[in-house]
């Protein structure tokens, strides 16, 4: 049975018609003389009908695609994940009171609703449901709208409505606010259709949206604070500068040391300390993930160390944090000094900017966030493109050596005769070509950060000594050199490769794997994770379109249908090009499925004989040589071997 409030109807009725008569003059006249209507919906009102707004329209006229509401909710995932299970809650406390409870995106898009189900039947008639587009824009003055525009929870009752398809709801909505930034990140909205309404229910709707809102918002924050650990340390500092800044560069926020410091300079913006400002930009713009440089700031000869951090949430660049320190009198060392780590901790990723929600994915992140707390010594294995070097840079970032250098050396491609010297350093005249000084090897740059060993598999047999003694000893012996070395570094190393079939094939030591194998993460190839594929094309697309077109590139649902059918060989890194190569075909901007490489579209239908085709055209390129053709293909040798037996192609080597 349906529950009632206990309130005459009348009330109803005289707040309707008093507020019908105001907007029937207001739409007819443009006299906004008639009644008392709140400021806030007058306001409302004017920007409706700037926007063009159909008065008399009786549903929503702006639904997006079903591909781009799920593109949407993956993108607010981490919103999502702490909404959902207090709205159904609260839904469920409202049963039977003809209400609805939604929760939109930025973009005024409602990403879910909760209710029962004959109210969520009449919320779609005028498409008040998942995908609709609530902004005033499009459905002029109504909460979710208004709450856009205002960034305050905000009430419409009924005719307060600017459209006459919902002179019959009224809704409270609530903002939802990044708290480090304060950009909005979504509304919390409760809409209901009963005529019988007492005030106190709509003040309850606006106290559980409020409530419910603070409590994602905590959550948000408290997410921010693991996904971004610098800002654990830095938002309660005292001795330090901080500042907190939005994407546009407007400060947000800054300790009270800092704000006295720049209101004594009379600046007011970013934009008016230069050094400073040119390095939140390599942020902003990508070019670097973090920043740790010394600059001068404004006119004073005074000289800061200053680090520029990412604020970072589903894979979205929400703004930065910036920690101000006075740096030493001996500031050309400090300098030298700073400038030379942040040379060599090259590092532009962290666990924020890793694309995809699959399962075995999130679990791979999972443990990488696990072992980045940790100093043991880690193998990260995979198919070739599968990410192996950004999953090591993000380890190293969430690190207590994040602060240290990161250096990676790929194994495969340095000369045999060199990577010994490169590795370990040497000593002058200990070879023909060598410097007279001598030369630090990448195990003494790395000192107290990170070095990554990719491609460790091949890695020849006389270094792998020389390295095991390095795991062992923890000291490292310079060419021509008879002092041992004593080194702080973590080791992270990578393969494509099964070094178990390598021991037994005596190209890998079985001791050296036990000591690299402490900690082992495998990361899935893209064909164990297709449901993520959307969300990389969407991130690639994003990424290279500026250099191919001005406009917003449109993806139809076929071009991501049939890319989800390929089997991708080199993985992510495949992709990326394949989407660069794509855009680079495509004329104006929906990326069709015609403009995808050529061979892509030819593998999906007819997956055998192009498959076999690949086989015997790296067989000819590589002269039959087995190790090549898999090095070539990107797989191992033994998958290689199967292939070949599957096709009955005898190969000569």
């Amino acid at each position: 049975m349906k529950r009632r409030l206990n309130i005459p109807s009348s009330d109803y009725v005289n707040f309707n018609s008093s507020v019908q008569k105001a907007w029937s003059a207001y739409i007819e006249k443009d006299d906004l003389s008639e009644g008392k209507i709140r400021t806030d919906i007058l306001n409302s009102w004017e920007r409706s009908k700037q926007f063009g707004v159909d008065p008399f329209q009786l549903e929503v006229k702006e639904v997006v695609q079903q591909d781009d509401l799920i593109y949407r909710r993956e993108k607010n995932d981490t919103l999502l994940s702490f909404a959902l299970p207090d709205m159904k809650y609260l839904s469920d406390s409202l049963q039977h009171t003809d209400t609805i409870v939604t929760i939109s995106d930025k973009n005024g898009v409602i990403l879910n609703s909760f209710g029962d189900t004959a109210i969520l039947k009449k919320g779609e008639k005028v498409r008040h449901m998942p995908g609709a587009v609530w902004t005033e824009e499009v459905a002029g003055t109504n909460a979710i709208g208004t709450v856009l525009k205002s960034k305050k929870p905000v009430q419409v009752l009924f005719t307060e409505h600017f459209c006459t398809g919902w002179h019959d709801w009224y809704c409270a909505a609530a903002p939802i606010l990044n708290p480090f930034t304060k950009e909005l990140l979504g509304v919390f909205d409760i809409t209901g259709k009963s005529t019988i309404i007492n005030p106190h229910t709509i003040g309850l709707a606006i106290s559980k949206a409020n409530h419910i809102s603070k409590y994602i918002e905590q959550n948000v924050y408290q997410y921010g604070l693991k996904l971004n650990p610098f800002l654990n340390a830095t938002l309660d500092s005292t001795e330090d500068g901080i500042i907190i800044a939005d994407a546009k560069k407007n400060i947000l926020k800054m300790n009270v040391k800092t704000e006295l410091y720049l209101k004594n300079m009379g600046v007011k913006s970013l934009k008016h300390l230069g050094e400073l400002d040119a390095l939140v930009n390599l942020v902003l713009e990508g070019q670097e993930n973090t920043i740790e440089h010394e600059i001068t700031l404004h006119k004073d000869n005074s000289r800061y160390i200053c680090s520029v951090i990412p604020i970072i949430m589903d894979q979205e660049l929400l703004g930065v944090v910036i920690r101000l320190r006075v740096s030493k009198p001996n500031s050309k060392l400090m300098k030298t000094s700073v400038t030379k780590v942040n040379q060599l901790s090259s590092t532009k990723y962290n666990f924020g900017q890793l694309i995809g929600k699959s399962p075995n994915f999130l679990k791979s992140i999972k443990l990488a966030e696990k072992a980045s707390l940790l100093n043991s010594t880690l193998l990260l294995s995979g198919e070739t493109g599968t990410g192996k070097e950004i999953f090591a840079q993000s380890i190293h970032h969430a690190s207590e050596r994040k602060n240290e250098p990161f250096i990676a050396i790929n194994c495969a491609a340095i000369p045999r005769e060199l990577i010994e010297s490169e590795l370990f350093g040497y000593e002058s005249g200990s070879f023909t070509g060598a410097k007279s000084k001598g030369s630090q090897g990448k195990f003494e740059l790395a000192k107290g950060g990170t070095i990554f060993l990719d491609e460790i598999g091949d890695m020849p047999l006389k270094v792998q000594v020389h390295l095991l003694r390095v795991l062992e000893e923890k000291v490292v012996t310079r060419i021509g050199g008879e002092k041992p070395i004593p080194i702080d570094v973590r080791i992270i190393s990578a393969t494509h490769k099964n070094l178990i079939d390598e021991v037994h094939k005596e190209q890998f030591r079985q001791d050296l794997l036990y000591r690299l194998r402490v900690i082992q993460i495998r990361l899935p190839s893209l064909r164990e994770r297709t449901e993520d594929i959307p969300l990389l094309v969407k991130h690639f697309v994003k990424k290279f379109s500026p250099q191919f077109t001005d406009k917003d590139v449109l993806l139809p649902i076929e071009t991501i249908q049939l890319l989800k059918k390929y089997q991708f060989p080199g993985n992510i890194r495949e992709l990326k090009n394949i989407v660069e190569q794509s855009l680079f075909n495509m004329e104006g901007n929906v990326l069709h499925p015609y403009y995808l490489p050529s061979e892509l579209i030819e593998s999906v239908e007819h997956p055998i004989d192009f498959e076999k085709e690949q086989l015997i055209a790296a067989l000819t390129r590589m002269s039959g040589n087995i190790t090549n053709v898999a090095i070539d293909l990107g797989i191992s040798r033994a998958t290689l071997y199967r292939k070949l037996k599957k096709y009955g192609i005898q190969a000569k080597f």
